[in-house]
């Protein structure tokens, strides 16, 4: 249940982005990625929520959030995976076919088949 925070201010640490992420639930990990050259944060993390719901309420809520006058970006941090998860659990939709949808073909073409050249 890993989450993407993108568009984060450069100021931001860690311990913001926890804050940030506590109301939703209980946090397994909470990590800035940071630029080592100048100690500030290269504007994004990853956050791990403890369960599903927390997961997708936190999301929810977060996303598009205005933070220090920047709009940040909340989403599932492999997002890919989700959605193949979704469609592989989703029932395929029932496809409606005529009965006599190549009855009118086959005998079209055993005219032509029939008919001397």
């Amino acid at each position: 249940m890993s989450i993407l925070v993108r568009n984060l201010p450069k100021t931001f640490t860690k311990e913001n982005l926890d804050d940030l992420f506590f109301e939703f639930g209980t946090i397994a990990s909470c990590d800035m990625v940071m630029d080592d050259a100048t100690g500030l944060s290269k504007g994004f993390g990853f956050v791990e929520m403890s369960t599903q719901d927390e997961t997708d309420n936190a999301i929810k809520a977060l996303n598009a959030k205005v933070i220090d006058g920047k709009k940040i970006r909340v989403k599932w941090s492999n997002q890919e995976k989700k959605q193949a998860a979704a469609e592989e659990l989703a029932p395929a939709a029932p496809r409606d076919i005529p009965e006599n949808v190549w009855g009118n073909a086959a005998s079209t073409n055993d005219k032509h088949k029939s008919e001397p050249e």
